[in-house]
């Protein structure tokens, strides 16, 4: 058996980057950048007012004003300041000539068309013209993944369609003769396939749809007809370990995929298996769903990372372990379902009871996995990847 850290490398080094495609904004969400934008003016493009109030001259020593004209946002002033004068000014509007502070409207007193100042402060409320970024700055770097700031800011600069490199077609299919449908009530040896439902989620969670989800009995031909649909990344759920039934790797080998791995030392993940067809990628996951949750984090999310271009490293974090005990320590690497939490302005783990990896519950509120690698015991800190949201308790 191979290491994790072998397989995650053997797994970077055989996926490449998908090809850049242009994209419109309302599809550009949870993409990837396949060149940098660049700035297509100064940010600000003049010297602006961030409070509502007065403009003046920059060494204005005067306290009693007269008001000269209001500018609001949008509009340009080209009349410039005279000494003892002010420019009514709104947040946002383009300073007039010559100004160069802005008193907020709640340091004066206005009577008519002329300003007293109560409350002199030494601070200017301006944004300077390009102190956010000049023309041609590299403001968002290729490789940028595309969440709701990153849109607000193509869409400010007018960059409409946003080159980005292509989602990876993903098929998933779940294989095993004792599967049936959700919606069906199961006979006796038979069990619900929830991984589909699991897959397909974790997907969204990325972002990305899957181009077909189904379930086949434990057939070669029906896993090869699967195989011969097109895709980028293949996810075989079931099959991957060494059974007279667990066809994935053997259908993997006749569809032309070279097998690059047939085991990890993980647990849970044993036998989780990768291999590779030209461009196209597959893995064959093992059937609990608990070992497809912590494959899919640590490896086949990976997959999709190098297919987006994005970088393929993660860390670890140290964490407070908070309550409850890890599972028992195995000659495998473990990563053990667990919830992280921020408590007390901390964060700190709770790690989930768990037996088995096919007990579905231990993923109830998972949102963390808790690495052991059977060398130490860990005491109040836990080596810990998180993978989901977290909340305050």
């Amino acid at each position: 058996m191979i290491s994790l850290l072998e397989a995650r490398q053997i797994i970077s080094g055989a996926i490449a980057p998908k090809n850049p495609t242009a994209v419109p904004l309302s599809k550009a969400k949870d993409r990837v950048l396949s060149k940098p934008v660049l700035a297509d003016v100064d940010y600000p493009d003049s010297d602006r007012a961030t409070m509502d109030g007065y403009a003046t001259l920059p060494d204005e020593s005067a306290t009693d004003l007269s008001v000269a004209g209001e500018l609001r946002a949008g509009a340009i002033g080209n009349t410039p300041l005279a000494s003892g004068q002010a420019i009514r000014i709104f947040t946002g509007a383009t300073l007039p000539p010559g100004a160069g502070q802005v008193i907020p409207q709640e340091q004066v007193e206005r009577s008519g068309d002329r300003i007293r100042i109560v409350r002199p402060e030494a601070s200017n409320f301006i944004r300077r013209r390009g102190e956010e970024a000049r023309a041609g700055d590299i403001v968002l770097p290729r490789n940028t993944f595309i969440g709701a700031a990153e849109l607000a800011v193509l869409a400010q600069m007018g960059v409409v369609a946003p080159e980005v490199v292509a989602p990876p077609v993903i098929r998933h299919l779940a294989t095993g003769d004792e599967l049936v449908s959700p919606s069906e009530t199961p006979t006796a040896g038979a069990v619900r396939d929830s991984n589909s439902t699991l897959i397909a989620s974790l997907a969204s969670d990325w972002g990305l749809q899957l181009a077909s989800s189904q379930r086949a009995r434990d057939s070669l031909p029906a896993i090869a007809d699967f195989l011969n649909e097109p895709a980028d990344l293949y996810l075989l759920s079931g099959g991957a370990s060494v059974g007279d039934y667990d066809l994935g790797a053997k259908a993997l080998e006749r569809a032309g995929f070279d097998i690059h791995f047939r085991q990890i030392n993980l647990r849970p993940g044993k036998p989780l298996t990768f291999g590779t067809r030209g461009t196209s990628a597959a893995f064959v996951l093992p059937g609990n769903p608990v070992a497809h949750f912590v494959c899919w984090h640590l490896a086949v999310k990976l997959a999709l990372n190098r297919f987006l271009g994005l970088n393929s490293d993660w860390n670890l974090l140290d964490l407070d372990l908070l309550e409850g005990s890890l599972p028992r320590f195995d000659s495998r690497e473990t990563f053990c379902p667990a919830k992280t939490v921020i408590r007390n302005g901390s964060l700190g783990v709770i790690p989930k009871p768990w037996s088995t990896s096919g007990n579905t519950f231990a993923l109830i509120d998972t949102n963390s996995l808790v690495r052991i690698d059977g060398s130490s015991t860990p005491e109040k800190k836990v080596s810990t990847l998180i993978v989901g949201k977290l909340t305050a308790a």
